[in-house]
Order: structure tokens, then sequence, then C-alpha cells
């Protein structure tokens, strides 16, 4: 592989993470929306939660080839390919008010979304393996950055224009965006891609040790309470905090800002305490903010809605600063098991994660339209704690110096095998 001179090599840095801003904000961009979506669509709650549930079909679907699409193309053209076909299937949530047909857009834009997330991660590892600092962390963090851009705008644009206009110019801004930067990423050419191929280890699903399948779901139950969030932050700001239209996505951004910042602080707290400390701690801290904003939100917001807000809104972000270090400590901890690759440990916990997150948000849906919203976020504030348990007990394996490569816990992950990891 050619050695790439360093003004490049600095080019395709801000291009990597200006991609990763655009593919965060593109990725959330219709959260505030969801109110309106569940309206529109004439779904309950339970239908509602199965139909976000099936979505998560779309995002399987690329971990299962996409790495070998991007091993024989390199990434860029497939960051292409998939950013067209997401944007394309975002304008379409707009188009139907029939569930099942909704369902099926859904899917498909899950589908391109998760490919996308994982070209632009492997593109960021392959450019990472040129350079002699680590650099994922802080493109992980300008997807953070891109979620609290989606909430913003994403409140502006309810207050002002139509769903159909903001998910047009959403999707023509990212195009034109992406096509600007794209070109500073790494080309096939530079990129390494053909070197990895080789390295690839081929591993059966049911093979994975018990103690993997222990992180699995300690990482699952890490990144849920996240997923939760982000499924329901508009109706439980809309419902429980009674936020007026153009405030119902703040509880959502400083979720968001707690997990940049937890995100950001996590190698530094790293050097004082261990990661699967830092994991336990911070789940437990999660469990309680988010326990304390079930029981005593909506009370607040009945006496005082601006208080309410606030309240609920600081409880949020003290979660989101929780969880944030949860799953790169999983991750870690999932790299580290003897006898399997750092790859496919890392691939497998992707999809055990994705796999039965499709039963957890059905299954949440229920949960709201049983027992109410602040009584169903119990059900994410007991999988922080069970969490916070295995992290303790099983992820001391986790090592300090690769909290940053973790990808963000809602978008998909992809690391590309290197020498060392195939075993």
């Amino acid at each position: 592989m050619q050695k790439l001179p360093g003004a490049r090599l600095r080019k395709a840095q801000i291009s990597s993470l200006f991609i990763f801003i655009l593919m965060g904000h593109a990725a959330l961009a219709s959260v505030a929306w969801v109110p309106e979506f569940i309206d529109r669509l004439g779904v309950s709650f339970v239908t509602w939660g199965t139909i976000i549930g099936f979505g998560v079909v779309g995002s399987i679907a690329p971990l299962l080839f996409a790495s070998r699409l991007i091993m024989r193309f390199g990434a860029r053209p497939v960051i292409r390919i998939a950013n067209y076909g997401g944007m394309f299937f975002l304008i379409s949530l707009s188009w139907s008010n029939d569930p099942a047909i909704w369902m099926i857009f859904n899917i498909f834009f899950n589908f391109f979304m998760s490919l996308l997330g994982v070209s632009v991660n492997s593109a960021a590892v392959l450019l990472q393996k040129q350079i002699t600092k680590n650099i994922i962390g802080r493109m992980h963090a300008g997807w953070s950055l891109g979620a609290v851009a989606a909430a913003i705008t994403g409140a502006l644009a309810t207050v002002f224009i139509t769903l159909e206009l903001f998910l047009i110019i959403v999707a023509i801004v990212t195009i034109l965006l992406f096509e600007l930067s794209l070109r500073w990423l790494l080309s096939p050419a530079e990129d390494g891609h053909v070197e990895e191929r080789a390295n690839v280890v081929k591993r059966k699903f049911y093979q994975m040790p018990s103690q993997l399948w222990l992180l699995a779901f300690g990482l699952f139950a890490a990144i849920y309470p996240e997923v939760a969030v982000i499924d329901w932050a508009a109706v439980f700001a809309r419902d429980v905090l009674n936020a007026d239209l153009a405030l119902r996505s703040v509880p959502f951004g400083v979720f968001m800002v707690g997990m940049i910042v937890g995100r950001l602080s996590m190698t530094r707290l790293a050097e004082r305490f261990h990661p699967h400390t830092l994991a336990s701690r911070g789940a437990f801290l999660a469990a309680i903010a988010m326990a304390v904003a079930a029981l005593f939100a909506e009370p607040v917001a009945d006496a005082n809605p601006t208080l309410g807000l606030i309240f609920g809104s600081i409880l949020w972000g003290l979660a989101g600063l929780g969880l944030a270090p949860a799953s790169p400590a999983f991750f870690s901890a999932g790299g580290h098991v003897p006898g399997v690759s750092t790859a496919w440990a890392v691939s497998r916990l992707s999809l055990f994660n994705s796999a039965v997150a499709i039963f957890a948000k059905a299954f949440m849906g229920a949960l709201v339209e049983g027992v109410g919203l602040s009584n169903a976020f119990f059900f994410p504030v007991i999988l922080a704690l069970i969490s916070a348990v295995i992290a303790e007990q099983f992820a001391k394996r986790a090592k300090k110096n690769e909290l940053e490569n973790a990808a963000p816990p809602t978008g998909p992950i992809s690391i590309v095998p290197s020498p060392d990891d195939a075993r």
C-alpha cells in the first residue's frame, strides 16, 4: 500500500469528520416528527413499536455482506450509492399514510443508512491505519453532533414547514454536501482495502464462546436505553412533559449532548478508572436518572411545563452521559475473548444487538400502550441496571486505549480486520 502525504491524509480526515456529521443528521432527521408519523398512520403505540422494530431488519441485512462489498470495490463507491438510496427512502417516509407501505419504506431507509454507516466507518478505520493517532473517537463524536443538529433542525421545521418539504430539503442538502466531501475521501486506489481481503476470518454465528454471548447481552442492555430515547423522545416531550411543538426535540438534544461529553471524556477518565468500572458506574447513573425522570417528570411538568422540560432534559442529559462509556467497554472486552478475532467478535456483537432490538422495540411499544410512556421507560432502566452488573463482572478485558474505536451505539459498526486480528 502506497504511503500517502500528510496533506492528503489531513484532507481525508476533515472530509471523513464532515461526512460523519452529515450522516448523523440524516439518520435522525425525522426524530422530531415521530408524533406526526404516528398520527398520520393512525396506529396504536403497540403497532408503532412493531413497525419500527421491523425497521431493524433493514439495518441487519448490510451487516451480512457489506464488508465483502467494500473489500471488493472500496469504501467510497459504496458510500455514494448508499447515500443516494438512503436519501430517496428518507423522502419516501412522507409519501404514504398506510402503515404497511410506510413500514416497507422504513425498512429500505434503514437498509441504506446501515450500509452507509458500515462503509463510512470502514473508510475511517482504513484511514486511521495510515496515520499515527486515533481518529475514530472524534469521528463518532461528529456523528453525535449531527444527531444534535437533527434535533435542532427538526424542531424548527415542525413549526415553520411541512414534513414533506423538510425531508426533501434534508435529502437534497445531504446529497450535495456528500458529493463535495467524497472527493477528499481516500479513493479505492488509496484506502488499502485490497490488502485487507486476505485477512478475513470466516466463522459460524453459533460458534460464539459463552463469554461473548454474555457480553452480547450486556451490550444490548447498554445500547437499548439510547435506542428507546431516540424512538420515544418526541412522544415523551409531547405527552409527558407537555412541551410546545418547537421544544419537543430539547430532551433528545440534551441527551445527545450528554453522550458527546461522555464520549469525549472517557479516554481521559480511563487513565484513572478501568473501562469496566466506567461502564458499570455510568450505566447505574443512567438507570437512576431515567428512573427519576419516569417517576417525577410528569408531575413536575403538570405543575409547570417549563420547569418540567428543564427537569426532564437535565435527567436525560445525565442518562446520556452515563451510557456513553458502556458500549465501547463491551466492544473492547469482546475483542479480547480468547479464541476469536476482534473483527469477528465485534461484528457478532453488533449482529446480536440488532436482532434482539427487533423484539425489544415491539415490546416497548406494547408497554407504552399498556402502562403508559413514563412507566414503560422502566424497561430500559432495568436493562441499564443489567448492563451495569454485567460490565462490572465480565467486561474486565476492555482496554482503555480502545474505547474510542466503538461506533455510536445507534449507528452500524464495521471493523475491517487487520493482520493482528486474524488468528
